[in-house]
Order: structure tokens, then C-alpha cells, then sequence
């Protein structure tokens, strides 16, 4: 797939339907989750839940791809801005975050109030 640029506002107009998909598969990857931290399962029924789960994380990760988005970890996704990234975590209610290419989640930084282009 080519490399999607988004602008600011493109990748806030896609963000809900992103929040929505990773809202979903947040809740199937937690029922399960609690289904095996909970219950005493018998070996194959184990493993059969941690594949089901596996399966999830990567139906979610392959999903958000589709759509031009970069997953950088569970649940953090980045927007490729052509100088670096918008970056957006479960629980963020909006658009919030950047960074440069060479930085990943922990140099993320306030997105600028002034771009013209955010506007």
C-alpha cells in the first residue's frame, strides 16, 4: 500500500470510525482477557481463547492499515503528515498529539495551536 499523507483535518474526520473500530475490538480483547485471567479452562479451551484473542489484535492492526493508518503499538495509531506523525491512544477524545519521525510515544508534544493548516 502507497503511504497515506494526511492533513490535520483529513485525519481528524477519519478518527471517529478509527476510535469506533478500536473501541470494538477493545471490548472483544477484554471479555476475553477476563475469560482467562477468571476462568479455569481446560488446556485446549486455553488455547483456543488465546488464539481467538491473537486473532483479534491482528484483525484490529490490519483494519486500521486499511485505512492509510500506521499502528505503533496496542491500541496507538499514527497519521503520516509528511514531517512526522498525528498520534492518537485509546481513551483520547480528539486529535491531540504529535511527533517527529524519529520519535515515538514518549516524545509526543501538544499539536500546535498556530499551523495555519490545522485550522
Amino acid at each position: 500500500m502507497e503511504r497515506k499523507i494526511w492533513t490535520y483535518e483529513e485525519a481528524r474526520k477519519i478518527l471517529p470510525y478509527v476510535r469506533s473500530i478500536t473501541e470494538e475490538y477493545y471490548s472483544s480483547v477484554n471479555e476475553l482477557h477476563r475469560e482467562l485471567k477468571d476462568e479455569i479452562l481446560r488446556e485446549n479451551e486455553q488455547e483456543a481463547k488465546e488464539a481467538q484473542l491473537e486473532e483479534l489484535l491482528i484483525d484490529w492492526a490490519e483494519k486500521i492499515r486499511d485505512l492509510g493508518v500506521e499502528v505503533k503499538g496496542l491500541w496507538l495509531v499514527d497519521f503520516d503528515n509528511g514531517s512526522g506523525y498525528y498520534c492518537w491512544h485509546l481513551g483520547e477524545e480528539d486529535l491531540l498529539f504529535e511527533h517527529g519521525y524519529d520519535e515515538g510515544f514518549s516524545g509526543r508534544r501538544p499539536i500546535r495551536d498556530n499551523d495555519e493548516e490545522k485550522e
